[in-house]
């Protein structure tokens, strides 16, 4: 059976889908432990049994979600600005969030640790605030951009910080969970161990055609969604 991500992120097959949107992320930095460490963590996945049933991110493009915000095509009002009209264009939705975010302070870094390998129809780190504060800076940070940017989604309060590596195409058979349950297991005990920090570096800005490249705002002009006329 598939997943809701087939039709809507991915086609069947795994090849990506158009599904634009802008969201604020923190880009893994290849340099650092947590990237290599999932780039690892994504290798080992393919010796599993489960690996035809899942895509897997490209490594340039992983990252840690700072504070999602629309998707082109989610036009409610839980998960629209209420500060735009639902039909706005999605281009000037990010004409909108660039002059907004403009007026935010953004920090240098966040100081993030491991909390879990986890498997919500996605194969994700979960990550949490190394400290206190961390935790006070992340946080705040998204309370100025849902009051600049008018988006907050129903589940704002509750929403965990991760880094995805991949995502389920097809739910696992028994046999399969079992397998992968174990997998968690050891990548749990291990990475408690060796993960270490994940300094954020900067958050910025960014758009996308779909889930395989995040663009900045120096970026957003290559992007097949966004008409190349259209500049803020």
């Amino acid at each position: 059976m598939y997943t809701y991500h087939v039709g809507e992120k991915f086609h069947a097959d795994g090849d990506v889908r158009t599904y634009p949107g802008n969201t604020v992320i923190c880009f893994a930095n290849p340099d650092d432990a947590p990237y290599q460490v999932a780039v690892r963590i994504q290798h080992r996945v393919k010796d599993l049994a489960i690996f035809p049933k899942v895509v897997l991110m490209p490594p340039s493009s992983l990252h840690m979600t700072v504070m999602g915000l629309l998707l082109d095509a989610v036009r409610t009002p839980d998960y629209w600005t209420r500060h735009l009209p639902l039909t706005t264009p999605l281009a000037e939705t990010d004409c909108y969030f660039i002059e907004q975010l403009a007026t935010i302070p953004l920090p240098d870094n966040f100081r993030m640790r491991f909390g879990g390998f986890g498997n919500h129809n996605y194969l994700s780190f979960d990550l949490v605030p190394a400290d206190e504060e961390t935790h006070q800076a992340i946080w705040g940070l998204r309370e100025a951009i849902a009051q600049a940017s008018g988006v907050r989604e129903p589940d704002f309060a509750d929403y965990g910080f991760h880094m995805t590596l991949g995502y389920n195409l097809q739910t696992f058979t028994e046999a399969e969970q079992a397998e992968f349950d174990r997998f968690k297991v050891n990548i749990n005990a291990e990475l408690q161990e060796t993960f270490g920090i994940f300094n954020t570096g900067k958050p910025h800005l960014t758009f996308f055609d779909d889930m395989f490249r995040f663009a900045t705002l120096s970026e957003r002009h290559t992007l097949h969604t966004r008409p190349h006329r259209h500049t803020c």
